[in-house]
């Protein structure tokens, strides 16, 4: 299964969200500059688009060469990690809601862990019995 056109879909979607994101804290003042905390959670959602994007980017530039996309999904991965934990904390201390930051902590740190155990070592996937390729399960 050619992964290129997943990739390039995933990469076009999720950069166009980011420059929207962009746009939509840039013009509503209460998401981006009133204080250091906002800027930092505007931020660390863009951080959620962006990440994926140039992954998928990064992906596809040499599916056939392992070192390239297992990196790239290292990388993301904690950085992706760090960032959601970040961003549940920084809902969970700015605003009333508690749902969605404890959803980021359950299920996005674990995700983005997932990614890093899985790029850091690919036969992971061969030892769960599924018959997908490593960079497959990334997506």
């Amino acid at each position: 299964m050619d992964q290129t056109a997943f990739y390039g879909v995933v990469t076009t979607i999720n950069f166009t969200l980011l420059g929207l994101w962009w746009l939509a804290a840039k013009d509503r003042g209460d998401l981006f500059g009133r204080s250091a905390a906002t800027r930092r959670t505007a931020y660390l959602v863009s951080l959620q688009f962006a990440i994926p994007a140039t992954v998928s980017l990064l992906a596809q530039v040499a599916p056939e060469e392992p070192v390239v996309w297992r990196f790239a999904f290292s990388a993301a991965g904690v950085v992706g990690g760090i960032g959601i934990a970040m961003l549940a904390q920084a809902i969970w201390v700015s605003t009333e809601a508690r749902i969605a930051p404890v959803l980021f902590a359950l299920l996005g740190v674990p995700l983005y862990v997932l990614v890093v155990a899985v790029a850091w070592e690919p036969t992971l996937v061969a030892d769960a019995g599924l018959t997908l390729k490593p960079i497959q399960i990334e997506a």
